[in-house]
């Protein structure tokens, strides 16, 4: 196969978008011998127009030689081993990924390649630790975007399936047969969909119906590994439109299985609308570099399951407070048989939901505790959402918008206006002291897990 060779200043490259720690990288590989090259989404966003921010090196070096090339390297992964790189630390720190060129499945016994392909039945690929050369490793990728290897030195870029043309034409093309590139990695379903949504590219309906035909592919697919991809979907942009894509396809079910059928149901609109407002909210902050939770996500992607299954215990005599902890327990089980959600995600959603009691409620004693928790801002964004699909008054959300900007002074009057005008029972420190012991997230778990 021969390639194309470019020069990446007549593409338009903007060299100064591109890490130095990446350079360094490139220059240490050749220097010492082996290939280095930029490849993949970089490569792909410079040609775009777009500032890359991550970056990804491949050579012909296998890991074990990478890893003694650089200080700060370790090499990661079973499945496909890749050498992490480190440079900088704390805020500073900055992690480039190198890789090994791969080869086709079954290329093992011949000439110019190393190691052992296994695949799953279904033909999903379990260790791509099968090293070869530069020709192989590009058409084994999955998109001919993702295809570009880019020579930072000499100012080059490689091109062996017309990946620049796609790219200027914003075309999502996959390299070699769909249903077997599908196959070998189910997530490159995923991928399209994000992609598509991120770049606005053109996608053929040939693609979709493979989605739709692979689809339940996704069920062999480690749930660790799809809650990355997960975060991928709904937290580098676009995240609304993603949504709106993925609900054309069947991929959303089997990534959120309890999600759909609470929005096939009756009333499904007004959860969906509370899912599509929180992820517009995200795509802001977002574009606006301010920090997004993974928590928060899947707080807003499972609230209606959860409220269905705490009313069904609380409907059969279960109090409130212990239903809380057992509907939440079960929704996030349930969820981590297809996705996995981490204690650091459940913890911290748990208490996104604990919280809305007390925040509705307005308990005086309670209120400069909860607007000191860490999880404050999360929990009031989360409000928020519910007001706008008629959950919570708006008198309770304009309250909680205000007394957070005022000073102790105006917060105190503000709870003694409150008071004042009988919100609740006419015996307000009676009624604090008892709302509080009944709703505070603090309470006994039943269930004997973490409480966030």
């Amino acid at each position: 196969m021969k390639p194309t060779q470019h020069s990446a200043v007549e593409l338009g490259f903007d060299k100064s978008c591109v890490s130095r720690n990446a350079i360094k990288v490139v220059q240490g590989l050749q220097s010492s011998g082996f290939d280095g090259y930029l490849v993949g989404g970089c490569v792909r966003d410079l040609l775009m127009g777009r500032k890359p921010k991550d970056f990804d090196v491949t050579t012909n070096a296998n890991p074990e030689q990478i890893k003694k090339i650089f200080d700060r390297a370790r090499i990661i992964g079973r499945r496909f081993k890749i050498v992490h790189v480190t440079f900088g630390r704390g805020r500073e720190r900055e992690i480039i990924e190198v890789a090994t060129y791969r080869a086709m499945p079954g290329s093992a016994n011949k000439k110019g390649f190393r190691g052992a392909p296994k695949a799953s039945s279904s033909g999903r690929i379990l260790d791509d630790n099968v090293y070869g050369t530069i020709e192989v490793d590009a058409i084994r990728r999955d998109f001919t975007i993702n295809a570009l290897y880019y020579d930072p030195k000499r100012e080059r870029v490689i091109d062996f399936v017309s990946g620049i043309e796609d790219a200027k034409t914003k075309t999502l093309r996959i390299i070699g047969d769909i249903n077997t590139r599908f196959s070998e990695d189910p997530v490159r379903m995923m991928r399209v969909v994000r992609f598509q949504a991120k770049l606005g590219l053109r996608v053929s309906e040939t693609i979709f119906s493979a989605i739709e035909k692979n689809a339940a592919l996704l069920k062999d697919v480690p749930a660790a590994r799809l809650f990355e991809e997960v975060l991928k979907l709904f937290h580098h942009c676009a995240a609304a439109k993603t949504w709106l894509r993925l609900r054309e396809t069947l991929l959303l079910y089997y990534l959120f299985p309890q999600t759909v059928k609470c929005i096939n149901q009756a009333g499904g609109d007004q959860f969906e609308s509370l899912i599509l407002s929180a992820l517009n909210n995200t795509d802001e902050r977002v574009g606006q570099n301010k920090p997004v939770i993974p928590a928060y996500l899947f707080a807003v992607m499972l609230w209606r399951p959860f409220q269905i299954e705490c009313n069904k215990l609380v409907a059969n005599g279960v109090r409130r407070n212990e239903a809380f902890w057992i509907a939440s327990d079960l929704v996030f089980k349930r969820q981590s048989s297809s996705v996995t959600m981490p204690l650091r995600v459940k913890g911290p959603a748990h208490e996104i939901w604990a919280m809305q009691s007390l925040l509705e409620n307005r308990i005086p004693r309670s209120i400069e505790r909860l607007l000191e928790n860490r999880r404050f801002r999360a929990a009031y964004d989360f409000l928020l959402l519910r007001q706008e699909i008629g959950e919570v008054s708006k008198d309770i959300a304009d309250w909680w918008s205000e007394i957070q900007d005022r000073d102790v002074h105006h917060r105190q009057a503000m709870i003694e206006t409150m008071l004042e005008q009988g919100r609740g029972n006419s015996n307000p420190k009676r009624r604090s002291k008892h709302a509080e012991n009944k709703t505070t997230p603090k309470a006994r778990n039943p269930t004997g897990k973490h409480n966030g």
